[in-house]
């Protein structure tokens, strides 16, 4: 167990690190303003900053002194163990845990506010700051109310401060707002009432390209017929959380134990890191379902779940095809020794399980493009192939400033120390065991990285999934020294890599990733909102042939709008062809368009900008080249709805086309 005065100096050592790094943020952000410190109130904040500093340096080396102890043992808190003490520490925690999004939504912390003398920057900083001092406070709350150890306490207040906050976040995506909310939000519920066109529009269409499980779990809510566009933005709240939740708690069960507080810890943390690095929610399917059923003392058992899965994957995204037979390899990996058998007795399962997951998932997606209604368009499922691939995303820039490289380390560093700390160890385990974990995990990091340089993705982390599931995976059984080693009396020994250091590093990125992640949710105004609805309604209603939504579809799938849905040329998907520059879809658009085939256009506000080192620059070009031209050509705008985070723009034919492209294909392959 860690001692008291390892935790003390490691927590010094963080809040000496914390104020550093603030006081660097502050003193660029004051000499970019123009503030002359001795003149000015932030003078006394970097007295408070200096202040803190010294004092963590200078206890970091006392504490390690004997004439220390006396502190110490203080800090144990141990006079606050009455019930009434217990309670208002209860109390403190909780409060504590509401006060941080509190502070956050109410002041709107770090945003740009109309007549506002703050600077957005500065205030961030300070809430960044407030936000460590008040985890050290909860830390101390919950030892308290618990009867635990500081280890224990900070562990769990942050992991319980990040919970909090993510279920805040995830929440407050529930709104009854009728517009979209983002650029592409509504779209998944079309592509879910796909599964169901038959009985809400009359006729079958075309199944999702894109995602197709994703939308069939969404598809679940249009079983209870009459459920409205709020009603499934629940549901997606609830696929989120359940879902995640059961890969996190999947893994702890394998790894440690759910009777006990460590595993519930673990899997709190684990649900953090996921959502973190973004792995969506009908990918956690591919997780949980190996973690649950590969053993390699059931092995045909463990065939059966990992082809099940594998024909999920084949129906999920490309990248995640040999997904569930890696992870099913690494389980084995970890828990099987050689034990003196021969190389192809010990590798018969996993070459199996990795063939036959990979033949199942490429079968299904085979089986999937005809069935679900696209063999004409078989095309469009290889878009990822022909999409330009954006290199310099991988590195800090004006889309995602940390880049996707420093941020994967990041997130993820505290699992790679882990396991580089436990490949130190090497001959407890059999060459080809680290080299099948490591290189799986390497595999899995460059092809993530290849993934997220396609136009259209490198603004978050969530195309580097496959390696983050992989390598928590594999480290958190060193972690939970669930690790069979090749001599059976090394098992007892465990592996020793519950570093309370390395821990704490790990316990604070998550939270640190969510802090800046807790933007209140914009209110619309009801009466405004109404009233742009309204105005599309009667003008689409009395169109004189079919309307084309190419956005706001959700008003069409959920009836609040009664016109004939038009399946094609949906906002994402029309993306992904001028993305990939599919010349057959793109090429029916363009003749449907110059025949003016639709009465009336919904989309955006289209316009031909071309931009220059903006965030996702490269994306509106291609939209702004091979869309945005030819419905200007064919189609002129009628009718311009500036709803609260919507800008809806209905085009109407133009009696003599106006400036059309050169070319009708704009070079496309």
């Amino acid at each position: 167990m860690t001692s008291s005065k390892t935790f003390w100096q490691t927590t010094f050592a963080f809040t000496f690190c914390a104020n550093l790094a603030i006081l660097f943020w502050s003193l660029a952000r004051w000499a970019e303003i123009g503030v002359i410190l001795h003149r000015s109130v932030w003078g006394i904040v970097l007295l408070l900053y200096l202040s803190v500093l010294a004092g963590c340096l200078w206890l970091f080396f006392w504490i390690r002194k004997t004439n220390a102890d006396w502190l110490v043992a203080r800090l144990e808190l141990d006079d606050l163990s009455g019930w009434i003490p217990r309670l208002l520490a209860g109390m403190l925690f909780a409060g504590i845990l509401l006060l941080i999004p509190w502070l956050k939504f109410t002041y709107r912390v770090g945003e740009v506010i109309k007549k506002s003398t703050q600077d957005p920057v500065l205030t961030m900083i300070l809430f960044y700051w407030a936000c460590w001092w008040l985890i050290l406070l909860a830390a101390g709350a919950l030892k308290v109310a618990c009867k635990t150890n500081w280890q224990a306490g900070f562990a769990g207040a942050l992991v319980l401060a990040g919970l909090a906050a993510e279920v805040f976040i995830r929440a407050h995506a529930i709104s009854s707002y009728p517009f979209s909310i983002g650029w592409s939000e509504t779209s998944r519920f079309f592509y879910a009432s796909l599964f169901f066109s038959k009985a809400l529009y009359g006729e079958n269409f075309p199944l999702s390209t894109l995602h197709p499980t994703r939308y069939f779990l969404q598809s679940l809510a249009f079983l209870l017929p009459g459920l409205d566009l709020t009603a499934h933005r629940f549901w997606q709240f609830l696929l989120w959380v359940a879902l995640t939740g059961a890969s996190a708690l999947a893994l702890a069960w394998r790894v440690f134990s759910l009777k006990k507080p460590l595993g519930w810890l673990f899997a709190g943390w684990f649900f953090l890191y996921l959502l973190r690095v973004g792995v969506y929610y009908h990918l956690e399917v591919l997780v949980f379902v190996p973690l649950l059923a590969v053993s390699a003392k059931n092995p045909w058992r463990s065939l059966a779940a990992l082809i099940f899965a594998s024909v999920w994957a084949g129906v999920s995204r490309v990248n995640w095809f040999p997904v569930p037979a890696l992870l099913a390899v690494a389980i084995y990996l970890l828990e099987t020794p050689l034990a003196g058998r021969s190389f192809f007795d010990y590798l018969k399962w996993p070459a199996l399980w990795g063939g036959a997951g990979l033949f199942a998932a490429l079968a299904a997606q085979a089986a999937y493009i005809p069935l679900s209604g696209n063999a004409g368009n078989a095309r469009a499922f290889a878009s990822s192939f022909s999409s330009d691939l954006l290199w310099y995303r991988l590195w800090p820039n004006e889309l995602y400033p940390l880049g996707i490289v420093p941020a994967i380390l990041v997130v993820s560093g505290p699992l790679l120390v882990t396991l580089i700390l436990a490949t130190v160890q090497w001959r407890r385990l059999h060459f080809i065991r680290w080299a099948g974990l490591w290189g799986m995990i390497l595999m899995l990091f460059a092809g993530s990285l290849v993934v997220s340089t396609k136009i259209g993705g490198g603004g978050d982390l969530h195309n580097m999934d496959a390696y983050a599931v992989m390598i928590g995976l594999v480290s958190a059984y060193f972690i939970g020294d669930r690790v069979t080693g090749e001599d059976p009396g090394e098992t007892e020994k465990g592996w020793g890599m519950l570093s309370w250091p390395v821990t704490a590093v790990a316990l604070v990125i998550p939270v640190l990733f969510l802090v800046p992640a807790l933007t209140p949710f914009q209110k619309f105004n009801p009466g405004w909102a109404e009233s742009n609805f309204q105005q599309l309604k009667t003008l689409t209603e009395a169109a004189n042939g079919p309307v084309l939504f190419i956005t706001e579809r959700q008003f069409v799938t959920f009836g609040q709008i009664r016109v004939a849905m038009v399946p094609e040329y949906e906002r994402v998907t029309l993306m992904e062809a001028a993305m990939s520059g599919n010349p057959q879809m793109l090429g029916q658009f363009y003749a449907d368009l110059r025949a003016q085939r639709f009465a009336l256009i919904v989309s955006g506000k289209e316009n031909l900008i071309v931009k220059e080192d903006e965030p996702f620059a490269e994306e509106n070009n291609v939209w702004n080249t091979r869309v945005s031209p030819f419905i200007l050509c064919y189609y002129e705008p009628v009718l311009l709805l500036e709803p609260d985070f919507s800008r809806v723009q209905v085009f109407a034919p133009r009696a003599v086309p106006g400036v059309c492209p050169d070319s009708i294909m704009q070079g496309l392959p």
